[in-house]
């Protein structure tokens, strides 16, 4: 894939148990057209300027890989971890993304999370080029009528600071605290939309009827 500026690497976390949708998992959930949310979410993934492509399983990890890999070419497979204290919190499934993405010789890496489906490869290519405008940043964040949302794209000089987050939180605390230092890229609803209920993967699965 050609790549102007900074190389970014990109992290998809996909390792939570998804309790609040039991017994029914929302990254193996359907849309209209059969596909799984969590291949929906990593086809726009791999489609962006981000390279290398880091997926992190942990719960049912089998059946989610499995369902995460369909359609996508070979030359954009990811690489693909376990996360093996998954059930820890967030915040243990980012390391181990991170710890992957620091062995590479990348500029920033983005964190976009499995259960975000309707995020495009567009929006992550101009936070790509958002972080290439302003290297010396620490990240780069999307905003949608004044609320900052998800994916976000960290400045390697952050990724210590993101291995060591506790607790399920992710990296919050680190937002709060770099967020007014980060260029905001204007963004529609979906940055802040998930599937987190029995009612939501209902919405989901009357989606992308028309492909």
């Amino acid at each position: 894939m050609s790549r102007a500026g900074p190389r970014v690497a990109a992290i998809v976390l996909a390792a939570g148990a998804s309790s609040r949708t039991a017994p029914a998992h929302k990254l193996l959930a359907p849309d209209a057209t059969g596909l799984p949310m969590i291949a929906r979410t990593l086809r726009a993934v791999a489609a962006c300027q981000a390279d290398p492509l880091v997926i992190v399983f942990g719960h049912r990890s089998t059946e989610i890989q499995a369902a995460a890999l369909r359609g996508i070419p070979p030359e954009r497979m990811p690489l693909c971890i376990s996360a093996r204290d998954h059930e820890a919190g967030l915040s243990r499934t980012l390391a181990a993304g991170m710890a992957v993405a620091a062995q590479h010789d990348v500029t920033g890496t983005l964190i976009c999370l499995g259960d975000m489906p309707l995020i495009s490869s567009t929006l992550l290519d101009r936070m790509i080029a958002a972080f290439a405008a302003h290297p010396a940043c620490p990240g780069v964040m999307p905003v949608h009528a004044g609320r900052r949302g998800n994916p976000i794209l960290w400045s390697r000089r952050l990724f210590p600071a993101l291995m060591t987050q506790a607790g399920d939180r992710g990296a919050r605390a680190l937002l709060d605290r770099y967020g007014a230092d980060m260029p905001q890229v204007a963004a529609g609803p979906e940055i802040t939309e998930d599937f987190d209920t029995p009612a939501r993967l209902a919405d989901y699965a009357r989606l992308f009827a028309g492909g």
